[in-house]
């Protein structure tokens, strides 16, 4: 397997894990909250709800971390680099830089060619 796939595979699996843990304690919250019972497990529509849920989420940091990448690059915070797998290296002071490397990892040949045709 290729080191830019595997690369995007691991993070859309982190950033979409990522997305149930945080709706799934949020729901948690909103059950302990109303006192609602918890011995259901609930019904398999409200389980695919809280995954499409999840993985709209997901989409919406996806579309995010891509914005703050474009961003990035226009002020010039981004650069090739071989010290790590995905060959983007991110500027310490970029105000976004979490969702600039998630970005690089999602897309690794998408970042790197962007970077380098600047």
């Amino acid at each position: 397997m290729q080191t830019t796939l595997s690369i995007a595979l691991r993070a859309h699996a982190v950033l979409l894990s990522a997305s149930v843990t945080v709706l799934t304690a949020a729901c948690l919250c909103i059950i302990l909250l109303l006192h609602m019972p918890l011995d259901e497990p609930g019904p398999f529509g409200l389980r695919a709800t809280v995954f499409g849920i999840a993985v709209l989420g997901a989409l919406y940091v996806r579309r995010k971390a891509s914005c703050a990448f474009n961003a990035a690059l226009q002020a010039r915070q981004i650069g090739l680099s071989d010290l790590n797998a995905n060959g983007v290296s991110v500027s310490d002071d970029c105000p976004h830089a979490w969702l600039v490397q998630m970005y690089a990892e999602l897309c690794p040949a998408a970042a790197r060619r962007q970077v380098a045709s600047r």
